[in-house]
């Protein structure tokens, strides 16, 4: 029994249509099925639904062993945004390429009060490995970052004005962004301008590399970053 990857992101959108046409200005290839709205990679893939909320409403973990590890994690507690999964991976297509160029999820953040209290919670719960400590310097964050299969799974605890503390003051604890590689930066900034999108903001992560930064106005709640090449 494992947790073994991050299988998709579900984000809350006042309604369907109107989600599928914000993620298309984001680059993303959008596909409708049923109730909800797909874009998929080759490993993962992101989820829109109708939600009240807004933003991130839930993590879905993969399991080697659904039942058995659902049932492993409800005897040590629960953190109520994150699910296991045994992969629902949707049968529309996979993208040949987004339109942004994003090929893969890098990681989630999820903001919280306290780094260490969280961390420990986290991994009792979710009988995760010791994560990684980073310091983010596009989030503003001190960071735990639990590596999952190709993407990371990060506790963010703000450590001075930005996106992570703006995170927990309007919405309180929980996921607040994801971070997607793409093929082109360059790509994905020209698609979002032809398409209406105010520039994103941009910084550079404690990797050294550039990223850029969608806000939760132009996204439905969430932050959506890319990471990339130019």
């Amino acid at each position: 029994m494992a947790l073994t990857h991050i299988d998709h992101i579900k984000i809350d959108v006042p309604d369907l249509a109107a989600g599928v046409a914000t993620y298309h200005r984001l680059g993303f290839d959008m596909h409708a099925v049923g109730a909800k709205a797909i874009a998929r990679n080759h490993d993962d893939f992101l989820e829109l639904k109708v939600g009240t909320a807004g933003g991130i409403s839930a993590i879905a973990l993969r399991s080697t062993s659904q039942a058995a590890d659902q049932e492993a994690v409800a005897s040590r507690g629960s953190i109520p945004y994150v699910v296991v999964t045994d992969s629902l991976q949707p049968r529309n297509p996979v993208a040949s390429q987004h339109p942004n160029g994003v090929f893969k999820l890098e990681r989630v953040y999820v903001a919280v009060a306290d780094l260490s209290t969280a961390v420990k919670e986290w991994r009792r719960v979710l009988d995760l490995p010791e994560p990684k400590m980073e310091r983010g310097s596009v989030i503003m964050a001190d960071m735990a970052v639990f590596q999952l299969g190709p993407a990371g799974l990060t506790l963010a605890q703000p450590y001075g004005p930005g996106p992570t503390a703006d995170a927990l003051k309007n919405r309180g604890p929980g996921p607040f962004q994801v971070l997607y590689r793409t093929k082109s930066m360059d790509a994905a900034a020209s698609w979002m301008k032809d398409h209406g999108v105010p520039p994103p903001a941009r910084g550079v992560r404690n990797t050294g590399e550039h990223a850029m930064l969608v806000s939760p106005a132009q996204a439905h709640g969430a932050f959506v970053g890319y990471v990339g090449p130019a």
